[in-house]
């Protein structure tokens, strides 16, 4: 038995007062398996997740190799992508950029500047369910500003898988200078991350139910259906949903406003610490974890709440990073890294509580090994 170092506990606590919404932003890295440099991309797009765990979402979109889909083909090809890696940073031109792709060097800086802002909308998963290789469910947005007027909207949920061995067709091609695994080509003990399976409805993403001119406060609601293909497990899969604007790419008109993640497992209870009560269905995975492992706390909301993450020791001292989210009613996950609240964080037993404005709380203990 492992003695207990420390007490850890992640507290969300909800009030629907007060908070902006957080903004998640989504880089799309354009690589493929023959790319000498793109693995240099991903030592950037890792460092950006350890640094950002709760609010970077990366997809990897490979071109021209086993793992290109037709989808992220498209977007390639709309957004002008003449070079590799580049990366599409919430398909926002930045200024002084001639076109919204970027090269590797640019990712940090021009991520950094849209996590410094706001979130004009809250997007969430609601009603996820699974029979046989259907899923289904719908995605949730909620305005809390006015979108740019006269520039269409669309709702998109994206499939990605983890964790694919790079070997046989998916090995790695590494340059013999690259800084990441220097001397290594291809890639050894590498997995490819991220990667685009699908986006569920089309390439762009579709509007049925969302009016021209939003109404700032009212919750709008679009049905999704993604039939799972049989030779893709689901434990490494996850969702990704996002709304953006849906005008011209040369006009800067595809900018994603917000976006939300479901990982697949939450769907296999028994592979992960489900706890149930009235108010929330708490998910925790992995669990048992490791200090260096991404961590994902997903929950329910009944009603719009603002939603608080702290950390604290078994002083009570809080030693977390402030995160504080106004969300809408719905599912939503928050990835976090024990290390990136201590680098001396010790193996024991630690609990993550929810707790609501109205009373309701759930404690699910975590263990660090």
């Amino acid at each position: 038995m492992k003695k207990i170092y420390t007490l850890f506990i992640a507290s969300i606590l909800v009030n629907n007062l007060q908070a902006q919404t957080v903004k998640k932003v989504i880089l799309e890295d354009f690589t493929g398996t023959w790319c000498g440099w793109c693995p240099e991309g991903t030592g950037v797009i890792e460092t950006l997740v350890a640094a950002n765990p709760t609010r970077f979402i990366p997809v990897a979109s490979h071109s021209s190799d086993p793992l290109s889909v037709p989808d992220g083909d498209a977007v390639e090809a709309a957004l002008a992508v003449s070079s590799w890696p580049a990366g599409a940073i919430d398909r926002y031109q930045f200024a002084g950029e001639t076109k919204i792709p970027v090269s590797r060097g640019k990712w940090t800086n021009f991520v950094n500047q849209r996590l410094a802002g706001g979130a004009i909308a809250s997007i969430s998963f609601d009603n996820v369910q699974k029979s046989a290789n259907n899923y289904s469910g719908n995605i949730k947005i909620k305005f809390n500003t006015q979108p740019t007027a006269g520039v269409p909207l669309k709702i998109n949920v994206l499939v990605v898988e983890d964790s694919i061995p790079a070997a046989g067709p998916n090995s790695q091609n590494n340059e013999a200078t690259s800084t990441y695994q220097p001397g290594n080509n291809p890639l050894v003990n590498f997995y490819h991350m991220d990667v685009l399976r699908d986006a569920v409805m089309t390439t762009w993403g579709t509007n049925s139910n969302i009016p021209a001119i939003p109404v700032v406060g009212t919750e709008y609601s679009e049905p999704f259906v993604y039939i799972k293909p049989a030779n893709l497990g689901q434990k490494n899969l996850r969702f990704i949903a996002y709304v953006a604007y849906d005008g011209t790419a040369t006009a800067n008109q595809k900018e994603i406003l917000n976006a939300e993640t479901y990982s697949l497992q939450w769907l296999e209870p028994v592979a992960v610490n489900n706890v149930k009560n009235n108010a929330m269905n708490v998910n925790v995975y992995p669990n048992p974890a490791t200090k260096n492992s991404f961590i994902q706390t997903s929950f329910t909301l009944k009603q719009d709440a603002k939603v608080t993450m702290e950390v604290l020791n078994s002083l009570g001292q809080v030693i977390s990073k402030p995160y504080t989210s106004f969300e809408i009613a719905g599912s939503h996950t928050i990835q976090w890294n024990a290390q990136e609240y201590s680098n001396n964080i010790l193996p024991g037993v630690y609990f993550i509580k929810l707790s609501t404005n109205s009373g309701d709380a759930q404690t699910t203990k975590l263990i660090i090994e």
